[in-house]
């Protein structure tokens, strides 16, 4: 009956009970030694702060936890049975905060990223590679996809950083800067166009055009382009990825306008780049992410390290780097 009275006591806790930490110290460590004076020497305090301390633990639970003499200290039926749940509590919460100090130290964690295709494929494997060798207790995750819809992954929390072609006055979003590039145009190995130095609007239009959805910022772009040069040319074929768009123009369907960093996919294929003039259209490309919650310690040595991996130039075309130069 004494057994099942003190389990009852002993779950029926009072949600106000104001427990600390150093009273369940102070109780494992007499458990542990079996004399209060062994205990207040392991904790470093005196015998008399020590019982107190046991006593304050005491009656918050209501019930006595040792049996004292002159000579043995001994767990009562009740003290027995909450010494495991004591330890367990203990164990927890050293556990928590060690993993709330690697968290804090960037030991482990988690980076979700998204960019489009082609940031995915030329800069950030680079990137995230080194990254990890700093930082192997690390996950990192690439999600690659339409340049479009990164900022409402960034703004729904799904992501911590957007990559991507930076646009004023974006809502909800801080943002920095890595570089700015411009647009070429593209043609297949053996086109007219290939023969110039340079190409302007007026020229590039007078080709089929293959192009992204009106929807992409990059198509955005080249559609201002064509729009300060007096031009409004219709495209021959539109494909979602820039990608399957350097796969159309090795294939001779047509010549295309894209961001300078497609140069690193494009000669793999057949497919020459001449750069864009009258007028040279520059962008902006950078990383953001919501501005009304703190990054967390791994996302934040993740776009620390980002912004000193761009700086170096490293996986980066020639004329992102020079691209003010021109």
């Amino acid at each position: 009956m004494q057994s099942s009275d003190n389990q009852n006591d002993l779950n029926d806790y009072s949600p106000n009970m104001n427990i600390t930490l150093r009273q369940i110290k102070a109780f494992l460590a007499v458990a542990d030694t079996g004399a209060f004076a062994r205990a207040a020497e392991r904790m470093h305090v005196s015998p008399s702060a020590l019982s107190t301390l046991v006593k304050e633990l005491e009656a918050q639970i209501g019930l006595k936890l040792f049996h004292r003499s002159t000579r043995v200290v001994q767990l009562t039926e009740a003290g027995a049975e909450f010494r495991p749940l004591a330890r367990k509590a203990l164990d927890d919460l050293e556990a928590a905060v060690a993993g709330s100090r690697a968290l804090a130290q960037v030991k482990r964690g988690r980076v979700t990223v998204a960019a489009s295709i082609v940031v995915a494929a030329t800069l950030l494997p680079w990137v995230m590679q080194s990254f990890r060798q700093r930082h192997p207790g690390i996950q990192c995750i690439l999600k690659d996809g339409f340049e479009e819809t990164i900022r409402d992954q960034v703004r729904r929390g799904e992501v911590d950083l957007g990559v991507g072609t930076l646009i004023e006055g974006e809502p909800g979003l801080s943002e920095v800067t890595l570089y700015r590039d411009h647009l070429v145009a593209l043609m297949p190995d053996g086109h007219p166009l290939t023969q110039r130095g340079s190409v302007s609007w007026r020229e590039l239009a007078q080709h089929p055009l293959v192009c992204l959805p009106e929807r992409s910022p990059s198509r955005a772009l080249a559609d201002d382009a064509f729009e300060a040069a007096g031009l409004k040319p219709v495209p021959a074929y539109e494909a979602t990825f820039s990608s399957t768009l350097i796969s159309m123009v090795a294939a001779g369907m047509g010549v295309a306008a894209l961001p300078v960093n497609v140069r690193q996919l494009s000669g793999r294929a057949g497919v020459q780049a001449r750069m864009l003039v009258r007028p040279t259209v520059k962008r902006q490309m950078g990383v953001y992410w919501r501005n009304d919650a703190a990054l967390t310690p791994a996302a934040n040595a993740f776009l620390k390290h980002l912004q000193s991996f761009v700086r170096t130039n490293r996986g980066l075309p020639d004329e992102a780097a020079d691209v003010d130069s021109r």
